[in-house]
C-alpha cells in the first residue's frame, strides 16, 4: 500500500513537476513587482491590453507611458506579457540565435521538435515575439542586438528588468 502511494505522489509530482518550476518563477517575479506597486499595476496591463496598445494608450509622463515605450521600443520587450519572465535566466544570446536560424519555410511541422528541444519557454518567447513582429523584422532586431554584444552576459529577465528599471 505505502507503495501505491509513494508511486502516485510520484508520478503526480514528475507530471506537474514543470507547473512547480514555472510557478516558482511566477512567485519570484510577483515578489519582485510587490516592492514597486505602480510597476506591478503597469506590467498587468501590458498584459491584459497588451504591450502596442498600453503603448499607444498610456498618458505621457506617466510610469505606464514610460515603461511601455521603453518595452515597445526593444525587440524583446514583448516578452514582458509572458508571466516570469522579468525573473526567466534563459540566455538572450540563444534565442536570438534560435531566431536567426529560423526561416518562413522552417516554421512548419519538421521545424517543431526543434524548437521543442530548445525549451518550451523559448517556444513560448517565439510565439510570443511572432504576434508582435513578423520574422525577418524580427531576424533583423536580435541580429542588431547580437551585433551590438548587449546579449552576450544577460538573460532575459535581466534585460527585461533593465528596461523597466530606467523608468523609476
Amino acid at each position: 500500500m505505502k507503495r501505491i502511494a509513494i508511486l502516485l505522489g510520484l508520478s503526480a509530482f514528475l507530471t506537474t513537476g514543470c507547473d512547480v518550476f514555472e510557478n516558482s518563477k511566477a512567485q519570484i517575479e510577483a515578489q519582485y513587482l510587490a516592492e514597486n506597486q505602480e510597476l506591478q499595476a503597469v506590467i498587468e496591463q501590458i498584459r491584459e491590453q497588451g504591450l502596442e496598445a498600453m503603448a499607444h494608450s498610456a498618458q505621457a509622463g506617466t510610469m505606464a507611458s514610460c515603461v511601455a515605450s521603453k518595452l515597445d521600443g526593444d525587440p524583446m520587450g514583448a516578452l514582458v506579457e509572458v508571466e516570469g519572465a522579468l525573473q526567466d535566466g534563459a540566455s538572450v544570446a540563444e534565442l536570438a540565435n534560435s531566431i536567426a536560424s529560423l526561416t518562413d519555410q522552417e516554421i512548419s511541422l519538421e521545424s517543431i521538435p526543434e524548437l521543442l528541444k530548445a525549451g518550451a519557454e523559448t517556444v513560448t518567447y517565439l510565439k510570443t515575439l511572432l504576434e508582435t513582429y513578423d520574422l525577418a523584422e524580427l531576424q533583423t532586431q536580435f541580429a542588431t542586438l547580437l551585433e551590438q554584444g548587449q546579449t552576450k552576459t544577460e538573460d532575459i529577465g535581466t534585460h527585461l528588468r533593465g528596461l523597466i528599471e530606467q523608468c523609476n
